[in-house]
């Protein structure tokens, strides 16, 4: 048995107040644009958060500089394998925190285009993770291709929550989460 619509909007047989048709029971429904650009934002962050590792790797020898300034204007002393092994697991760190978020980003992209409720809660959670995120790049010691890139995810993931909350999204949403007969 197909599906009907028992409430009017967007995505409604009729359309929003226009009078013709916009979806048929029986055809398939595609996501409206909003949803549609929310996933475009979230692979877009995936693709920068891989980038990152790229960047650290380009940088390593300025990371071990930082290093080395920074343990002698602390008075520590240091040996040249001390500062390699912090080296060594700050860029591990960074690999796998960047894959990780990698990961996420296109979880959630793929759930977005799903219209899966949870999705968007998720993404609500996460987004306090990227402000985490950009509170730790605008440290001082990180660099300013840090500082800018935790700037853009912030402003990517604000984007994507603010489109996946617009009023086609939610009925897309809404949907897409009715249970079929």
């Amino acid at each position: 048995m197909a599906r009907t619509i028992s409430w009017r909007g967007l995505l409604s047989p009729d359309g929003p107040d226009t009078g013709r048709p916009v979806w048929r029971p029986g055809t398939p429904l595609r996501p409206p644009r909003t949803t549609i650009d929310s996933a475009r934002l979230m692979r877009f962050a995936a693709a920068l958060n891989l980038l990152e590792i790229v960047r650290a790797f380009l940088t390593r020898d300025d990371l071990r500089a930082a290093v080395v300034a920074e343990a002698t204007s602390g008075r520590l002393l240091t040996t040249d394998a001390g500062v390699d092994r912090v080296v060594q697991v700050s860029l591990t760190v960074t690999t796998v925190v960047a894959v990780v978020s990698a990961v996420v980003w296109l979880l959630m992209s793929r759930a977005t285009m799903r219209g899966s409720k949870w999705g968007r809660v998720i993404a609500c959670v996460l987004f306090a993770f990227a402000i985490g995120g950009f509170l730790a790049g605008a440290l001082p010691t990180a660099g300013p291709f840090a500082r800018v890139l935790a700037l853009a995810l912030l402003l990517l993931g604000a984007w994507a929550l603010v489109l996946q909350w617009r009023p086609d999204s939610s009925a897309y949403i809404r949907y897409q989460g009715t249970p079929q007969e």
